[in-house]
């Protein structure tokens, strides 16, 4: 399944698995980075495509 160029300009937002800290960034930013840096515990965090996949289908189910 691939993600959604639908996301591609809407800001989504994510949760950080360490701290839980919110993260927003557009659907864009989201489908091609695999890690980001916490902006809550500075921790390096990997997201997978699986975990793209989640994010996207939450947010689409929200709106």
């Amino acid at each position: 399944m691939p993600l959604s160029d639908e996301l591609r300009d809407v800001p989504v937002e994510f949760h950080c698995p360490v701290c839980s800290y919110p993260t927003v960034r557009k659907g864009s930013w989201l489908k091609t980075i695999g890690s980001f840096k916490c902006d809550g515990c500075e921790t390096q965090v990997r997201i997978g495509y699986e975990e793209k996949l989640t994010i996207f289908e939450r947010h689409l189910r929200k709106r």
